[in-house]
């Protein structure tokens, strides 16, 4: 499954800032890991560490739990007061005045909400040497990861996942370069990187949202990708595309994923015997040529007349 990158979110952000201004309606739970969240009119799909967007399905949500009714409680009515991606991160902060709706989308993802920069509630609590996210403890954003591109001995892809872009338009802007990801960055001449960075950037200024078809969605993205040959259609917005492509992905099925593996293993299982009886047709090809010196062979041994060495897997006539 997609999973929205530093460059979408950006994305994403300035297509929400309408909302500003707006009023929190309600969220709801739609199963373990998935949320709607209303404002004003509109409906924002957030499924922590995958994706967030507006969506124009509205699913059948599960009864309320704890973590629901408390971000109902303190949000009612609330004014959206701006929406802002932080550091250039995959964290979206939803803006209500004290209070602050945070969505941590990369790892397992999370959502907190914190009041005067304390933690209220959130999807799961955490804790790390530098930060946690406790009631009643001060909520800190996760230090940003986000760099500029330097050229070292590590192959130029690390260093390209350090910029706030994604690896799949960093692996975009190598291919249309021509530079293979495993290479050197030290290796790079400066008017090589001068020349990925313009790339990348103009990726970013003309992103176009596509979605690819095999039938079915199989995936989106801001430009147009070299590693795919579906067609792809245009949608105005990445809300619309990715909210096309979620709703018509379909998981693995575990049970079909176990018979592809079961198939896999018999076809490796087919070739070993394939081999095999080449290797016996072989022999019996080199027995049917030389038919008459075998059976000379099998003659002069019942004689005693060969002496063999097991050990050695030869013989020789007396």
């Amino acid at each position: 499954m997609h999973k929205m990158s530093n460059l979408e979110y950006s994305f994403m952000v300035r297509e929400l800032q309408f909302l500003a201004g707006k009023h929190f309606s309600r969220i709801r739970k739609i199963r373990d890991g998935l949320y709607r969240m209303k404002i004003g009119s509109s409906e924002i799909i957030c499924e922590p560490g995958v994706r967030m967007h507006i969506t124009k399905y509205v699913e059948e949500a599960q009864p309320h739990d704890k973590f629901v009714e408390k971000l109902e409680k303190e949000l009612k009515n609330a004014k959206l007061q701006s929406i802002e991606q932080i550091n250039q991160d995959r964290i979206i902060a939803f803006n209500f005045g004290g209070l602050q709706l945070v969505f941590e989308m990369f790892g397992q993802g999370n959502i907190i909400l914190a009041k005067d920069q304390k933690t209220i509630t959130a999807y799961r609590f955490e804790s790390w040497s530098d930060r946690e996210i406790v009631p009643g403890k001060e909520y800190k954003y996760p230090r940003s990861s986000a760099s500029a591109l330097e050229a070292s001995e590590k192959y130029i892809i690390v260093s390209l996942m350090k910029l706030p872009v994604g690896k799949e338009y960093a692996l975009e802007a190598l291919a249309r370069l021509g530079i293979e990801e495993k290479t050197p960055g030290a290796s790079l001449s400066g008017n090589q990187l001068m020349k990925l960075e313009e790339t990348l950037r103009s990726i970013a200024d003309n992103a176009q949202p596509l979605v690819y078809y095999s039938e079915k969605p199989v995936d989106y993205s801001l430009c147009r990708l070299s590693k795919y040959d579906y067609p792809a259609r245009e949608f105005a917005t990445l809300g619309e595309a990715a909210d096309e492509y979620y709703n018509n992905f379909e998981e693995p099925d575990p049970q079909l994923e176990k018979l592809k593996v079961r198939l896999s293993k018999q076809e490796e299982r087919l070739g070993l015997l394939q081999d095999e009886e080449k290797r016996y047709r072989e022999c019996g090809d080199f027995i049917y040529a030389n038919y008459q010196e075998i059976e000379q062979a099998i003659e002069l041994a019942r004689k005693d007349k060969i002496k063999t060495d097991k050990k050695e897997k030869s013989f020789e006539f007396q």
